[in-house]
């Protein structure tokens, strides 16, 4: 996981860095931003489990389930899991923003509805 993630901030780095023309300062880096933030939100909740289940850090005091959940139920593993979801989330629109996808798509949407007008 924490590879993936890390080399996914690395590739938005490396596509934000070529971007050429006037561009302020966000619009240039914006994707590596949010590919920034991806990466403490996505790995805190598997690190904590490492820590508490594996490690026995605090076990089970520190537990994030409880009673025989598949979901946690403590108010650290609420927050853990929300953050990991706000982590997936923040990584969709920073993968977005680094490879242009949502305005490639966008692009071939507006072709594709153009030629249906035209045969229509």
């Amino acid at each position: 996981m924490a590879v993936m993630v890390t080399n996914m901030f690395q590739f938005g780095w490396w596509r934000c860095k070529a971007r050429r023309g006037d561009l302020t300062h966000w619009q240039r880096w914006d994707a590596a931003y949010y590919l920034a933030i991806t990466i403490p939100l996505s790995l805190a909740m598997p690190f904590a489990v490492v820590l508490i289940y594996i490690g026995h850090v605090n076990y089970p005091d520190s537990k994030m389930w409880r009673n025989g959940s598949w979901a946690p139920n403590t108010p650290h593993g609420i927050l853990l899991y929300l953050a990991k979801w706000t982590g997936v989330a923040t990584m969709l629109v920073g993968v977005l923003k680094a490879t242009q996808l949502h305005r490639k798509i966008a692009a071939k949407w507006r072709a594709l509805r153009k030629a249906t007008r035209a045969r229509g």
